[in-house]
């Protein structure tokens, strides 16, 4: 994978990853739901973007915090 897109828990845990940049705009509150996680709702409280290499897990993390 060249870069990702990475997505953590507020308290550090990854919820999932892609192998790809994830192509939509993210915002401050934006909702995601996951598979695997039944009726869970997080939001959006951060992002940031790593250029790195394979080993450092380069590309977009984006902080979730659950609502739901």
């Amino acid at each position: 994978m060249d870069h990702g897109t990475f997505y953590y828990d507020t308290e550090g845990n990854r919820l999932g990853s892609d192998d790809f940049l994830l192509p939509i705009t993210l915002y401050d509150g934006m909702k995601m739901t996951f598979h695997g996680y039944d009726g869970a709702v997080f939001k959006v409280v951060e992002w940031s973007y790593h250029k790195g290499h394979a080993d450092e897990d380069p590309g977009l993390k984006v902080i979730l915090q659950s609502i739901a």
